[in-house]
């Protein structure tokens, strides 16, 4: 380490960064909450209310500073520094870190999308991008080709509306006179799903070499292609995952959401330019995946199987609680019915949550990293009849396997 200030997060031991668990554990929180808000703001007063406070530092003399709520400025630069997925920038470029990762790379994606998307500093995004990378190449379960479009949804926080935008693959425009069956895919996690596809497919050299080599034509490709892969793996390290989603629009060739599974056939002489088109070297995976359907009228949402999936309402559903328990115990909110007339809530809504705050703790890190049972919604979480206090029966309750 060098003479730098250390970073929330983090302590050093032997000139190098070690994990704080304490302040690891309210980065988390930071991130989380953001990217339930949606907002720098409403995150401010988040974390103000969750008595979440910047580092406490000791000067040489014994002078303590610190531990004061964070400002705007300061939580930008905490959402935006690659420090906390393991790496460090440097002249704009990343580079593997030698310390541990506080949050994944799924959460740091996340909410890197969502600075850009909200008028933050200009950042190239894979969601960004993303938004367009399957246009006119999905195709739903009965072959119809779909297209992505959006709807708008009013939520509210703190009492305030806002309005939320999120983005959808439908087989037909909003409107359209068509009486035939409409199919809604979430054009967030089928683009997550497929370049996470995408991403393991071109790392893995013997399946690559099996497909060129499939193609006697084109068999004296491999070590071109193959290098080219390899140079871009190489970009994507030091810039990351946005080096790849260029060359992602130039090899997918078609895919088809099937029932249970995602067909994936790509051009992998996309890699090399200009003839591509006219000698392809097509090559198919398959990607299983689940449907869950998150509310009538919401798009599905596909996830790979086994895959760690985030559901932002029920995140924020956990973080209202605990930030209601903690403005009764300071004295910040009056009363439950206070609560309640400010947020704009139905009678009773605010008592059902509240126990939501004395989740076990693995019960909360699980929900929080996307680690829930499939059939856990902030819906089945909201009408629960009554949360014991015991976490053995909390997660048998609420389908999670035996701690």
């Amino acid at each position: 380490m060098d003479g730098s200030a250390i970073p929330f997060g983090y302590d050093v031991e032997n000139k190098a960064l070690v994990v704080h668990a304490g302040e690891a554990a309210a980065i988390r929180t930071i991130f989380a909450e953001y990217l339930a808000f949606g907002s720098v703001r409403q995150l401010s007063a988040q974390l103000d209310a969750l008595g979440v406070v910047s580092k406490r530092r000791t000067n040489r003399h014994g002078r303590v500073s610190g531990g004061a709520s964070f400002s705007r400025g300061a939580l930008y630069n905490i959402l935006r520094n690659p420090i906390y997925i393991g790496k460090v920038r440097h002249k704009e470029e990343l580079y593997e870190g030698l310390h541990d990762a506080i949050i994944d790379d799924a959460t740091w994606q996340m909410a890197q999308a969502q600075l850009a998307d909200h008028g933050g500093k200009k950042i190239r995004s894979v969601r960004r991008l993303a938004k367009r990378l399957l246009d006119g190449v999905l195709f739903d379960s009965k072959g119809r080709a779909m297209r992505t479009t959006y709807a708008n949804k009013s939520v509210r926080r703190d009492g305030t509306p806002r309005t939320k935008r999120y983005w959808y693959c439908a087989t037909r425009v909003p409107g359209s006179k068509d009486g035939t069956w409409v199919e809604r895919l979430s054009a967030d996690e089928i683009e997550r799903v497929v370049l996470n596809g995408l991403k393991k497919r071109l790392a893995n050299t013997s399946w690559l070499a099996d497909q060129i080599r499939a193609h006697k034509r084109n068999a004296t490709k491999v070590a071109d292609i193959l290098q080219a892969i390899e140079r871009r793996s190489v970009d994507a390290d030091k810039s990351g995952d946005d080096a790849l989603v260029p060359i992602f629009a130039i090899i997918i060739d078609r895919i088809d959401a099937k029932a249970d599974r995602l067909r994936i056939s790509v051009n992998l002489a996309g890699m090399l330019e200009p003839d591509a088109a006219d000698n392809p070297t097509l090559a198919a995976f398959e990607i299983p995946f689940q449907r869950r359907q998150n509310g009538r009228t919401k798009p599905i949402i596909i996830t790979a199987e086994n895959a760690p999936q985030q559901d932002p309402g029920l995140i924020a559903l956990v973080a209202d609680a605990r930030r209601w328990v903690n403005e009764l115990l300071l004295g910040k909110a009056s009363s439950v019915q206070q609560i309640t007339e400010r947020e704009g809530l139905r009678s009773g809504t605010v008592s059902r949550i509240l126990p939501l705050a004395r989740l076990a703790p693995d019960i909360s890190r699980a929900i929080l990293e996307g680690r829930q049972p499939p059939q856990l919604s902030s819906k089945t979480l909201r009408s629960l009849p009554e949360l014991p206090l015991d976490w053995v029966k909390q997660r048998q309750i609420l389908g999670f396997a035996h701690h």
